[in-house]
């Protein structure tokens, strides 16, 4: 219960920073027509404003006035948001005395959407650092202006449309910074939820668990949506921790439904026991037999019924166990064939035996009973002489 409140209270916190941080340092540039700046000739339909979003098309530049100059050497971070048909770029404008909507001077670095990330056409969302340099070598001092151009001299935007620009005066790093430490709290409850499956008993506290990391991911799948490393990585985390904890769900599941046949995996293991403890009795051992196969029959069905490896196991062991005691009836059987062919042939030798016997004593007498018939003849003709 503990770590479940530490999750929430986490949570909370985060929930609060991210009303906190980026309310404070993240300035909204309305996209209407008060703050459209210098922009290159067009057609009517060059620019349109219309339920917050701006889109230019056919148009080679056009620019937005910033909520405050950038003085040379500063660098603010333009967050832009949008859609698009073609690449673009983009770069800060330098502040003209005389001129009403400022100088078209360029006074930046400038980013290109193809050479970071963005994919034509789609959606883009975007974290632009720029540093204010007298690129163009005009000596001015300061930018008041973000100007939108397309991807290369002489050519125009593309039904570029954007939904959203923020402004920070700051850098990549320090609004990375700060997303790190808003989504940090999210990768802890998620780190949290871990835990606490680890320790878990029970179906309910482990799904529990699940549920407390999920919902860390998808807080943190939000953040990540700004395409920081570092809350990429808190994110990756999360998820790791969210497969860790459907592992420790799908091993107690396995746990339970190896539980639930461990009479049956006992009684196949028994039948081998009684099988080899038979002493070639074929009766007894096709009783084993039997109930080995009954059993492994309830092993084989739950293993079917549920994919998990430690059932498979078990229904492949009592598979196993079960030909083993076939092998043993096998024996078993073939013994009593042979001892049935020796007590065959013994008797069959013990006939030919007496047979012979037999004849013997009745050749014996016939050839006495012929000495005899002899003797008796030659008698008789000896009286008559």
């Amino acid at each position: 219960m503990k770590k479940l409140f530490s999750v929430a209270v986490a949570v909370l916190l985060a929930l609060c920073m991210s009303i906190c941080v980026f309310a404070a340092d993240e300035i909204e540039i309305p996209l209407d027509a008060e703050h459209v700046g210098a922009s290159s000739s067009g057609g009517p339909d060059a620019l349109t404003i219309e339920n917050g979003t701006l889109t230019a098309n056919d148009i080679a530049l056009f620019s937005l006035v910033l909520p405050e100059n950038v003085p040379l050497g500063d660098t603010v971070v333009v967050h832009l948001k949008g859609t698009s048909d073609g690449d673009f770029r983009v770069w800060l404008l330098g502040a003209g005395e005389t001129d009403e909507k400022g100088s078209e001077a360029t006074f930046s670095n400038q980013w290109k959407a193809s050479e970071n990330g963005a994919e034509f056409p789609g959606e883009f969302e975007k974290y632009i650092e720029l540093t204010a340099e007298d690129y163009d070598g005009q000596s001015l001092t300061e930018a008041d202006r973000l100007a939108l151009k397309g991807p290369s001299f002489g050519t125009n935007l593309s039904n570029t449309k954007l939904t959203y620009v923020g402004i920070v005066y700051g850098t990549v790093a320090d609004l990375e910074a700060d997303a790190v430490a808003e989504a940090q709290p999210f990768a802890d409850a998620a780190a949290a939820a871990l835990e606490t499956a680890k320790s878990a008993e029970g179906s309910d506290a482990l799904n529990a668990a699940l549920a407390d990391a999920q919902a860390a991911v998808d807080s943190l799948t939000e953040k990540a949506a700004s395409g920081f490393p570092g809350v990429n990585a808190l994110l990756s985390d999360a998820k790791n921790a969210v497969k860790e904890i459907e592992k420790l769900i799908e091993a107690s599941a396995a746990g339970d439904a190896l539980a639930a046949v461990q009479a049956d995996i006992d009684a196949v293991n028994n039948a081998l026991t009684a099988a080899k403890d038979a002493n070639g009795d074929v009766a007894a051992i096709q009783a084993a037999l039997d109930e080995a196969k009954a059993a492994a029959a309830k092993i084989d069905e739950a293993a079917n019924a549920a994919d998990y490896k430690e059932l498979k196991a078990a229904s492949k062991s009592a598979s196993a166990t079960v030909t083993e005691i076939e092998g043993v009836l096998k024996d078993a059987e073939e013994a009593v064939k042979k001892a049935e062919a020796a007590k065959k042939a013994e008797e069959e030798a013990a006939a030919a035996s007496k047979k012979k016997t037999t004849t013997i004593v009745i050749v014996v007498i016939a050839v006495v009973v012929v000495i005899a018939v002899i003797a008796a003849v030659l008698l008789k003709g000896k009286k008559k002489k």
